[in-house]
């Protein structure tokens, strides 16, 4: 029971100090970490109205041991799109949690699944906080017991996978030492992963399928698409383990279309009148010409289409 160190009444009235400081600048952005058995609660408490923190950071997708869609609705629709609520943010991975890829999926295309995951994170109502390593679909890195340098990760050791391998050297390069992350002689704080150099930024640059390249595109199109931005939400019937929702601002409708499972859907999921933005599978179009949507997804798969 965290009586004397959480959840002061008198946060919320410092927080909005905090925010008027702040705002005598340009270009800045308030964000709130917070964590506790009443996250949710205070989140919105310390994000509602003009006055205080512009969002906050969720834990439930970090701390998820799987990615469905009942965890979706759920941290959605948890943020009512009430002008004096909040605004949420959302990370799948980060410096503390085991990276997304290693604790959602273990099947053989891990590049298909990032790409839906980038569909996904990037179509939410709400920021998008991308974990770096995340957009070259790095799975968590392998670190003998004899390099671990976190004491939650010798501790626990090896019940679970620590926070060692979310923080392992970025690789720049596929073809130099240490995955070009440094030249020197001195030994990296914690080693690269011998997996992730084939995932380097370098040779992802170069292939337009890549999981970077998707990530990139997909970024591009959120800042294209005010619905994707700010437009509201609404989650539509779908067939199982399968999320489907309308983004829409104005006259703006934006269909977004999620297959999670392993298996293919047959059958297209909206009318023939949509016209595919964006897809896993496919690359993005400008608004002049038409793409039709799919008639059959494959697993693992997803794509973006503009409503008429």
């Amino acid at each position: 029971i965290h009586k004397y160190n959480q959840s002061h009444p008198d946060i919320p009235g410092f927080l909005e100090r905090i925010q008027s400081l702040v705002d005598k600048q340009t270009g800045r952005f308030t964000l709130a970490e917070i964590g506790g058995p009443d996250a949710l609660l205070e989140m919105q408490a310390f994000t509602r109205g003009p006055n205080r923190l512009n969002s906050a950071y969720s834990f439930d997708y970090l701390y998820a041991d799987k990615l469905d869609p009942g965890i979706v609705k759920r941290t959605t629709l948890a943020w009512p799109e009430d002008p004096s609520e909040g605004w949420p943010s959302w990370a799948f991975s980060n410096h503390d949690a085991p990276r997304f890829i290693s604790r959602w999926y273990d099947g053989e295309n891990p590049i298909a699944y990032t790409k839906l995951m980038a569909l996904l994170i990037l179509s939410l109502r709400g920021n998008a906080i991308i974990y770096q390593g995340e957009e070259l679909s790095l799975p968590q890195a392998d670190v003998p017991f004899e390099k671990l340098q976190d004491p939650e990760a010798l501790t626990n050791w090896p019940v679970t996978l620590g926070r060692d391998g979310a923080r392992t050297p970025i690789p720049w390069t596929n073809n130099s030492e240490n995955g070009g992350f440094t030249h020197s002689d001195v030994e990296t704080w914690l080693p690269v992963d011998s997996r992730h150099p084939a995932l380097a930024v370098g040779a992802q640059m170069q292939d337009p399928k890549s999981a970077l390249n998707f990530y990139k595109a997909m970024i591009a199109l959120r800042q294209k698409e005010p619905a994707l931005r700010l437009g509201s939400i609404k989650f539509l019937e779908a067939p199982e383990n399968c999320i489907v929702f309308e983004r829409s601002i104005d006259a703006n409708r934006l269909l977004v279309v999620i297959n999670l499972r392993d298996t293919p859907i047959a059958g297209s999921i909206i009318s023939a009148d949509a016209s595919m933005l964006i897809s896993t599978f496919d690359h993005i179009y400008t608004n002049d010409i038409k793409k039709p949507v799919p008639k059959r997804l494959v697993p693992y798969s997803g794509y973006i289409a503009k409503l008429p």
